[in-house]
């Protein structure tokens, strides 16, 4: 027997669940960078901190406007 048409279900919590993982991975990405420009500061007083190096990306990439940091 065929079921009777049913409303599918609200697609709010999924979207809250999105929104915030977003917001919690900027959060995250600028307390990294905080904290790397902080321990570069205390290594070298008083220099210009490079840029850091991307986390999930090993590929090729260039800086524009900038030198590019030295690679590991």
């Amino acid at each position: 027997m065929v079921e009777p048409y049913r409303r599918p279900k609200s697609f709010t919590p999924l979207v809250t669940i999105y929104i915030a993982a977003f917001y919690s991975g900027v959060i995250g990405a600028a307390i990294t960078e905080q904290l790397y420009k902080e321990k570069y500061w205390e290594e070298h007083p008083g220099k210009a901190v490079p840029l850091m190096r991307p986390k999930f990306y090993g590929g090729p990439w260039r800086v524009m406007g900038g030198n590019e940091p030295p690679s590991k």
